[in-house]
């Protein structure tokens, strides 16, 4: 069945919207129809009858998947979402449990199959018109169609990053040209670095910037046909001050995954494909790991170019704002004030395309909250999966 999405929260705290209060209404319902039973899965018999009564439930569905957020609500990109959504996709039959362990041979392999994670991408999505984007205050919006393949990858090995995941746009032939993809710190999202080695604490749901409820992002990459492959890593808070072995075998392990990607099979060797050169992105927190890596990875002329997701509003801004190089290569996607005296033309030109509230209509005219601080979050959720493609259209 489809994905269950959610125009902002609901619970305790949330906004509440009726129509989202109906479908996590309907889908607590839905799971404690399962084999299961309410008791082992947290579902409820009937709908909840007032939004406390919602609350209550949607804090003893949390508590009975042990998730790690127990506040009696969902959010719109939560892991509570993501765990009802794998229950109705999945059912109440028997669920994975945790992935064996390594045994430690450092060799690069296919991921364990998981049912979540899907093979590949194929979605029309919004992107913001270009011309529009460099001249109107309210820009307008065009639709873009993107299909690819995507091949999940593991270490065998307790190293970090450990688990990646590769998306290859549909026609491409090349694969020596890489867009390496930064999330943001895991610990946001509630994820443990303790469980990173057995995929616990649903530490694949991570994969969804590339599908699942953000595929519009992946769909956005393909589209762009620019010819690159995809990699993102799947990093802990802790590598954060390091990335772990990425900069010290980011090219020999790219050149492994990009042979097979190009052979079609995750779990075959195949004759390797050296890295020719390297786009680095982030988005919000991840800036901080794209610094780390720039700092540590030696990628000289390799860096064919940077792009940064609304870091600018992250922990780390000052390493958003501190971004120079390389020269005519840097696109910063980032919401800012705007007026109608705002040089948008002029701003376009160095890269810096301003996605502040004031621009977006269209499909998204009435989408915000009224509350400044709320907007400004709903729309840093949306940056990269609506601006990936004009971004990756900059540096081709």
């Amino acid at each position: 069945m489809p994905d269950i999405t959610l125009d902002d929260s609901v619970g305790d705290g949330g906004t509440n919207l009726p129509p989202d209060v109906a479908r996590i209404a309907g889908a607590l319902v839905a799971i404690g129809q399962l084999p299961n039973g309410v008791r082992d899965l947290g579902g409820v018999a009937l709908p909840p009858a007032s939004l406390p009564e919602l609350g209550r439930a949607i804090r003893t569905f949390q508590t009975k998947q042990v998730l790690p957020v127990r506040d009696g609500k969902v959010d719109r990109s939560g892991g509570t979402l993501r765990r009802i959504n794998l229950l109705l996709n999945r059912g109440a039959g028997p669920q994975p449990g945790p992935q064996p362990g390594p045994t430690r041979t450092g060799e690069l392999r296919a991921m364990p199959a998981d049912a979540s994670l899907r093979g590949t991408v194929d979605m029309n999505t919004w992107t913001p018109e270009f011309g529009s984007l460099t001249r109107d205050l309210v820009f307008s919006w065009t639709g873009v169609a993107g299909k690819g393949r995507l091949f999940y990858f593991e270490i065998d090995d307790l190293v970090v990053p450990r688990w990646y995941g590769v998306l290859v746009p549909e026609g491409t032939t090349a694969f020596d040209r890489v867009h390496l993809f930064f999330h943001p710190l895991p610990g946001q999202a509630g994820h443990d670095d303790r469980t990173y080695h057995t995929r616990g604490s649903t530490w694949q749901g991570i994969f969804r910037y590339l599908t699942g409820d953000r595929a519009a992002m992946g769909a956005q990459f393909c589209a762009a046909a620019t010819g690159r492959v995809l990699i993102m890593p799947l990093m802990t808070g802790g590598s954060a001050d390091s990335c772990g072995i990425l900069p010290s075998r980011w090219r020999t392990l790219f050149a492994q995954m990009l042979g097979r990607a190009k052979a079609g099979d995750a779990s075959a060797p195949a004759p390797e494909v050296p890295v020719r050169d390297v786009i680095v992105s982030s988005f919000s927190n991840g800036i901080k790991f794209f610094h780390t890596f720039r700092s540590r990875a030696g990628l000289g002329e390799q860096l064919s170019g940077v792009i940064d997701f609304d870091g600018g509003i992250s922990d780390h801004a000052s390493l958003s704002a501190a971004i120079r190089t390389p020269p005519g290569r840097v696109v910063r996607m980032h919401q800012m004030h705007a007026t109608p005296r705002t040089p948008f033309a002029a701003l376009a030109a160095g890269g810096l395309f301003p996605m502040g509230r004031v621009r977006w209509g269209g499909p998204y005219a009435k989408a915000f909250s009224t509350d400044p601080r709320a907007a400004m979050l709903q729309i840093h959720a949306l940056v990269p999966q609506t601006t990936l493609f004009i971004a990756c259209r900059q540096l081709p």
